[in-house]
């Protein structure tokens, strides 16, 4: 790799730029940003200085320090930058308002991090991610020989955009090395049937067989999901097998502590959960009650109905009365569509006890309730069914609910969709909850030979909004609880239009979902 000349000047203004935002004099800056020219790049100068004023950097260079062992160093180090810059403009935008303009087009990362998240979260999410999605142990060795056999193709340039040059204290990485290609779709070593089997072992056997499966994909990912997989899975793992074991193994426990802490937490907060449930439940009923068109029966007890009466003596039927129903929510399904991609990991034991809420207060009026969740990994997106439209069915299982991978939204919701053409009833409503941020390491591709391009950005905004229009047309009521930040509210609303709430804290799910029921139930499109 070819180094790029930076003058001493450049340098010394790098560094006086880091100082100044940083409020410290007293360190070495170890990242520095210039453009192509070698001129100093002020606005990823001022991200650098940020991270150290508003985080404990001595814990981030731990990171580091454990990523420059590995020869991909240079691409682990731009996805952790990529998923802190949002969060760090956010923070200075007030005080420097000028970054507004300075800022390039913002890079999505797989990695993501939570406004208001600790040094020490912040830090324990990344070894997460980098655990998980690259098999970094952390000595230089990369044990997972189904990971990404490619990965220095995955350039640098998506955060070095235009041709900037990083410098770290131990090398320099430019966004334009020779002999890289713009191919930067991560693949896998495993063929299909070994993926499958792999998806499996790590989220459980298929809910469906092979066939059906394949018919689902032949239907379902087509256009911007062509080239992509399903599968389905009611979390029920088998034994393990084959050269996963060891990572398995440690996979398992990590879940199996994820969902412990998920039914902590419910218990932590028991009393005040049933409170909700019934609080919840009593104001879906009554909705249902006012709302409703009421239904006459024949019954054997109300008003008698004269045109029946005769029935008693010649037929030996007792059912010659007449009684108004007003209560039957027989006709209404939820569908509830939880993201469960790595994003959502610190908020996993909020949302599986917000979710456990509203099908417990769905199932007390009767209501047929599903909840899934949904992610991305490898080419697939999984979804996982956590309980069945049974109105007296177990939804403990919704407290199985954990995060991994990233989030193909729309495809997630044609797939949901789908299945629920199968409802019963004839009143359909799917609630997504959602950050609206879809994101996927697999490409748009139109044939076999396109390079294709990232299922990120507007692209995946448009085609998650496609998804939901289609929906909608077939009678669905597609609505959202909205967990993003200030700055997606416009997304929200280009994928959603008015059928969203927007929710600050992931306690105020199973509200925002009665409150978006109940006005469902008031304009009578259920």
């Amino acid at each position: 790799m070819m180094k790029q000349t930076i003058t001493d000047l450049q340098k010394r203004r790098a560094d006086n730029i880091i100082w100044n935002c940083a409020k410290d004099y007293s360190f070495t800056p170890d990242f520095k940003a210039y453009d192509s020219e070698g001129r100093v790049d002020l606005y990823w100068n001022v991200i650098f200085g940020a991270a150290r004023r508003h985080y404990e950097y001595g814990k981030l260079e731990k990171l580091f320090a454990m990523l420059d062992k590995y020869k991909d160093a240079a691409l682990y180090q731009t996805l952790f930058w990529n998923a802190l810059e949002p969060i760090l403009f956010r923070a200075e935008l007030e005080a420097r308002p000028v970054l507004e303009r300075l800022r390039p087009q913002p890079a999505e990362s797989a990695l993501r991090f939570e406004a208001g998240m600790t040094t020490d979260e912040i830090v324990q999410t990344a070894r997460r991610f980098f655990y998980e999605e690259y098999g970094l142990y952390g000595d230089g060795k990369v044990r997972l020989r189904y990971r990404l056999p490619r990965l220095r193709r995955l350039s640098v340039d998506s955060f070095l955009q235009r041709g900037r040059i990083v410098i770290h204290e131990k090398d320099l990485y430019h966004g334009d090395e020779a002999g890289w290609t713009h191919d930067y779709t991560p693949a896998s070593r495993m063929k299909e049937p070994e993926l499958r089997q792999f998806l499996e072992t790590k989220f459980g056997k298929s809910a469906f067989p092979l066939e059906r499966v394949l018919r689902l994909e032949k239907e379902l990912c087509t256009g911007n999901h062509r080239f992509t997989h399903l599968f389905y899975t009611r979390g029920e793992i088998g034994e393990l097998h084959g050269v996963y074991n060891t990572f398995e193994m440690h996979q398992r426990k990590r879940q199996a502590e994820l969902v412990a802490n998920n039914r902590a937490y419910y218990r932590k907060t028991l009393l005040h959960n049933r409170l909700q449930i019934t609080r919840l439940s009593t104001a879906i009923q009554n909705a249902i009650l006012m709302h409703r068109q009421p239904e006459t029966l024949k019954a054997d007890a109300g008003a008698v109905d004269p045109a029946l009466a005769w029935r008693a003596a010649k037929l030996d039927d007792n059912r010659i009365f007449r009684r108004v129903v007003n209560e039957n929510a027989g006709d209404v399904s939820v569908d509830i569509l939880l993201d469960a991609s790595h994003s959502q990991y610190t908020k996993a034991a909020k949302i599986s006890t917000q979710a456990y809420i509203v099908a417990e207060a769905l199932a007390r009026c009767r209501v047929p309730c599903r909840v899934m969740s949904f992610c991305s990994m490898s080419g697939f997106t999984i979804l996982r069914l956590f309980n069945d439209y049974a109105a007296s069915g177990d939804n403990s299982g919704i407290f199985d609910y954990y995060t991994e991978g990233c989030n193909r939204d729309g495809l997630a919701i044609r797939a949901a969709g789908e299945l629920m053409s199968r409802s019963p009833c004839e009143h359909r409503m799917l609630v997504v909850l959602s950050d609206v941020k879809p994101l996927d390491v697999a490409k748009i591709r139109k044939d076999e030979r396109d390079v294709g391009v990232s299922y990120d950005g507007i692209r995946a905004l448009t085609d998650t909004a496609h998804e939901v229009r289609r929906l909608r047309a077939e009678g669905i009521a597609v609505v959202c609880i909205f967990t993003g930040e200030d700055v997606d509210l416009p997304y929200a609303r280009m994928v959603y239009g008015q059928d969203f709430v927007r929710i600050r804290d992931h306690a105020q799910f199973a509200d925002a979902v009665g409150k978006l029921l109940l006005e469902q139930i008031k304009k009578d499109t259920l």
